[in-house]
């Protein structure tokens, strides 16, 4: 080494992630990578405003460089894996010289100089725990080890080279080269006259030994050490060694251009003319405690609970759809507003599991309270509930958004008027009709026949999707009500029957009046009535489609009745009855003739509904004992 003569140092870039950066690469892994590991070619920027810093933020994922005043292109890309120890086990040191051996490509074949955003290259590589929103993450910056290169002379300001008038020129000009041209770019003098040139410019000037007075390399500057330049030009002097061979035992002129007054001015001599190979590829940044390795942010205590909960609640869906039923449509699920007539032991394991799919928009009805027997078996109670007589409706939609604040849930305290019970509930028949109108999907989950007959009439009217889960001690029955628009009619819950439904609660004892089943029995029922609807919402005729119909998760079947004592089910199908009390044609026109008449006629004698259908004359002109029916206790 000359006598005079150091070894040219440079301050390394530092990385500034911006937290939306965080919000937007998780969208992107969840909507579109999903499992795939793959780069990902990402927009860093940095500027003499802000001292040795690469920033990347959500704006870093779009196809094109976002226009910046006083920010320059860094061009990056990112590798993220899927788990924490492929994180740890990619082979940083090779990954780091591959995309070194890319910028000493691109520098020799001269990409570089017409695009000399790449010789600000960055990686990154990632890992993402979505669950708890930690993210671990490593930037590189590829730079050569060689040329190696050394100082003249200790840095100058820029005004001790430069005139004030040519200092304003640079500039001025600097800022009108095109935005991708102003990180690197050449200044020439001649006659005291300052040029500006782009990268490309410079290179031809050079070569044409033009006679040019006076000429600097330059580049923007981040760094703002007083001797020491910044990371850029490393580069930088990579390009001029082996595009300008001329000029390896010149003494270079280098601008580090920064915020007026800061600027300097380098000269430097490259040390030996022989050509690069074997070099070595550094730039790994250095963690928080200056060592050689990953940094860390948690983000979770920083994101709005709710807003996280959400994101979560998506998290766990979407996983299934990477792999498992990529066909699977969310969106339709999440959308789909449900009406849950009932919210006792069904009513409230529907619910949640209405929750765990994603559904946003749930509403619960019920006339009862909740007594001290319900918390244990339904989910959404508490004790405190018992003491308070609460609304069960009101109860389970309060409880459902204290599990999931960003569920619509609503609690409707409503009473359903039901055949052979008299008008004295008349009045809540407008409100009901309102709100499966209001609903795409109506779950019958009552506790009697009866109450079940109005719904599936108004279901039927305003060609609802219905799904009626009926319990019995060790038994499940699990339905979905027909659609007009079928080409095949599916049955309702009442097309089976030859009697119209009645008071099933009169002249019984206790335990024939309550719901006594098997614990688990309400659980399974619930969860196959959820998943019915579920895939019922896949399929492009959604409650229409016919029994022997499939969606992305499988089989669509009219009915599923389950045996708990055999651990057996079966899905039998059955075409609507033409005279069916409950969907028939004739009973829903006598509906939308009369209206409340009509009504208050079946509420004061259920016969009216058997002479209205014809089942009366059926009833006569049939043995009774080639009929098989099925008891109320075996459905409910």
């Amino acid at each position: 080494m000359s006598e005079g003569k150091s070894l040219l140092q440079y301050v390394p870039f530092e990385s500034c992630v911006d937290p939306t950066f965080w919000h937007k690469f998780a969208q992107l892994k969840l909507d579109v990578d999903k499992l795939e590991e793959k780069v990902r070619p990402v927009w860093g920027y940095y500027s003499y405003n802000y001292n040795r810093m690469v920033n990347v933020d959500c704006t870093s994922f779009n196809k094109e460089f976002g226009v910046h005043s006083n920010f320059w292109i860094a061009k990056g890309y990112q590798l993220n894996t899927n788990t924490l120890e492929s994180f740890k086990n990619l082979d940083k040191v090779k990954f780091l010289e591959d995309y070194g051996k890319i910028i000493k490509e691109d520098v020799k074949s001269g990409e570089a100089a017409a695009n000399p955003s790449t010789l600000a290259t960055f990686i990154l590589i990632t890992f993402a725990d979505l669950k708890k929103y930690h993210f671990y993450y490593w930037f590189g910056f590829p730079a050569s080890s060689k040329p190696v290169c050394h100082l003249q002379s200790a840095a100058e300001e820029l005004n001790k080279s430069l005139s004030e008038e040519q200092i304003n020129l640079l500039y001025e000009k600097h800022g009108e080269l095109p935005l991708d041209q102003q990180g690197f770019f050449g200044v020439s003098i001649k006659d005291s006259v300052l040029s500006l040139h782009s990268l490309k410019e410079m290179l031809d000037i050079i070569r044409a030994e033009d006679s040019v007075h006076e000429y600097h390399w330059g580049f923007v500057d981040p760094c703002d050490d007083p001797q020491r330049p910044g990371w850029p030009l490393r580069n930088l002097l990579l390009l001029v060694y082996l595009q300008c061979p001329n000029l390896r035992e010149e003494t270079l002129s280098v601008i580090c251009l920064r915020k007026r007054g800061k600027s300097i001015v380098l000269r430097i001599n490259f040390e030996g003319a022989e050509e690069i190979v074997d070099e070595k590829w550094i730039g790994w940044e250095l963690n928080t405690r200056a060592k050689f390795g990953p940094r860390f942010v948690d983000l979770s205590s920083n994101m709005n609970p709710v807003k996280l909960a959400e994101e979560s609640v998506d998290l766990n869906l979407r996983l299934m759809k990477w792999r498992l039923a990529p066909d699977l449509d969310l969106a339709s699920v999440k959308t789909t507003s449900c009406l849950l007539l009932g919210s006792g032991t069904l009513g409230c394991s529907v619910a949640r599991a209405l929750l765990a799919w994603g559904v946003e928009t749930i509403t619960l009805v019920d006339n009862g309270t909740v007594s001290y027997s319900n918390p244990v078996r339904q989910s959404l109670f508490t004790f405190e509930d018992c003491q308070r007589e609460t609304n069960k409706a009101e109860a389970a939609a309060a409880a459902l958004k204290q599990i999931f604040p960003g569920v619509k849930s609503r609690g409707v305290k409503l009473t359903i008027s039901m055949p052979g019970r008299g008008v004295n509930d008349i009045d809540s028949v407008a409100e009901l009709e309102k709100l499966i109108s209001e609903h795409d999907v109506v779950f019958l989950l009552t506790d009697t026949r009866e109450s079940r007959w109005l719904p599936t009439l108004l279901a039927a009217k305003h060609n609802k999707v219905a799904i009626t889960a009926a319990l019995g001690f060790d038994t499940y029955l699990v339905l979905r009500h027909g659609m007009a628009a079928s080409s095949q009619r599916l049955g309702c819950y009442f097309c089976n029957d030859v009697t119209a439904p009645g008071n099933s609660t009169q002249d019984r004892t206790l335990d024939q009046q309550c719901t006594v089943t098997r614990p688990g029995v309400s659980h399974i029922a619930a969860a196959l009535a959820v998943e019915l609807m579920v895939s019922l919402v896949q399929h492009s005729e959604r409650g229409a489609a016919g029994s022997d119909s499939s969606s992305c998760l499988g089989q669509l079947p009219h009915s599923i009745r389950g045996f708990l004592s055999t651990y057996s089910q079966m899905m039998p199908s059955t075409p609507a009855f033409s005279q069916c009390t409950a969907c028939s044609t004739k009973v829903v026109k006598e509906y939308e003739n009369r209206g409340l008449e009509f009504l208050k006629d079946v509420f004061m004698r259920t016969e009216y509904l058997e002479e209205l259908t014809g089942l009366s004359e059926l009833q006569k002109a049939t043995d009774f004992s080639e009929i098989l029916e099925f008891s109320d206790d075996e459905e409910m």
